[in-house]
């Protein structure tokens, strides 16, 4: 799907304070997109149906909410939220209801989701606010998607392209679905502080182009914080997986867009590794079909020292293509490579 925006409505205006929006691209799974939502309820509003449409939740599973794993450990919120915690206070004396994380400088109020649904790409949640002096409420929801919807796929000769165009709330691209939304009482949440967008990507994926007027940083994923905050069936490694994080804010209501392009290449030391191992096949067979077979004595004695050497090449190359990582040439086939 080309078109890429997200819009974000609810039953009542509010003020977002934050928006948190993360792919995680994973190389051998379906891959997973996080939505998280700080804001302020309107004075009085205990209570705010969001309704969220995502362009490629069609299919998907059914959004879970990661109160739990943000408020179980320290660590966890640390991780999401890079802030130092100074007390995670359970409300009403019960994590089931949330919990009030005291930042170094700020609070919030992690809040549980319920009557949780996605309908052909639309999700709707209900969440009960928070009506407390400086404490924002903040959700978090989670859903599996196919890896391939997230980017747009250009395959080349040498390489493949995957171009992330990511919006948010952007009018010029309101579907009759919102619009109808609209039309029955729900507000395009258009009050967006702050937007926040991560892509979490293989490393083996180069960046071809990126907005560094919102770009903050790309690091190395901390795989064992990861490990700990989401867990999955199959563990992520160290040094398997890049986060990009880019950044933008705004006084007005328009809305907010993300463009970047990463790429892959196809042709690396293995097919190069391939394709010299396939011209000695071919050459040994030529030089074979000139040798006199039917001449009397052993014919294998008639077989020249080089050959039994570019044999020899051809059966290493062989296992490198088939267990690269078993041997040097590892290195050479599964290295990674970033460039800016």
């Amino acid at each position: 799907m080309n078109d890429k925006t997200i819009f974000v409505l609810s039953n009542k205006q509010v003020t977002i304070e934050r928006l948190h929006l993360c792919s995680w691209d994973f190389a051998e799974s379906k891959g997973l997109f996080e939505i998280g939502i700080e804001f302020y309820a309107p004075q009085g509003v205990n209570e705010i149906i969001f309704k969220i449409a995502l362009p490629f939740g069609k299919g998907t599973t059914t959004p879970f909410c990661l109160k739990d794993s943000l408020i179980r450990d320290d660590d966890n919120c640390k991780f999401i939220f890079n802030d130092s915690i100074s007390a995670i206070k359970p409300i009403k004396g019960d994590k089931r209801n949330g919990a009030i994380v005291e930042f170094s400088s700020r609070k919030l109020a992690i809040l549980p989701v319920s009557d949780v649904e996605n309908d052909n790409s639309l999700l709707s949640v209900k969440v009960k606010a928070l009506q407390q002096n400086q404490v924002a409420n903040y959700i978090r929801l989670c859903l599996e998607v196919d890896v391939d919807k997230f980017a747009v796929t250009k395959k080349g000769i040498a390489k493949k392209s995957y171009i992330y165009d990511i919006k948010v709330n952007e009018l010029r691209n309101l579907t009759d679905e919102v619009n109808d939304l609209r039309n029955n009482g729900y507000v395009l949440c258009s009050n967006i502080k702050h937007c926040f967008c991560f892509h979490v990507l293989p490393s083996d994926y180069n960046i071809s182009y990126l907005n560094t007027a919102k770009l903050k940083n790309i690091r190395m994923l901390e795989a064992d914080a990861f490990n700990k905050y989401l867990s999955l069936s199959r563990a992520i490694n160290d040094n398997e997986y890049l986060i990009v994080f880019n950044k933008d804010s705004k006084n007005d209501k328009s809305g907010y867009t993300f463009f970047s392009e990463f790429e892959k290449e196809t042709i690396g030391s293995k097919q190069i590794v391939s394709a010299v191992a396939l011209n000695i096949l071919c050459s040994l067979l030529f030089a074979f079909s000139s040798l006199d077979c039917k001449k009397e004595g052993n014919w294998l004695a008639q077989v020249p020292i080089g050959y039994w050497i570019a044999i020899a090449c051809l059966v290493v190359f062989g296992l490198i293509i088939v267990w690269p990582k078993s041997w040097f040439g590892g290195k050479l086939v599964e290295g990674r490579r970033v460039r800016r």
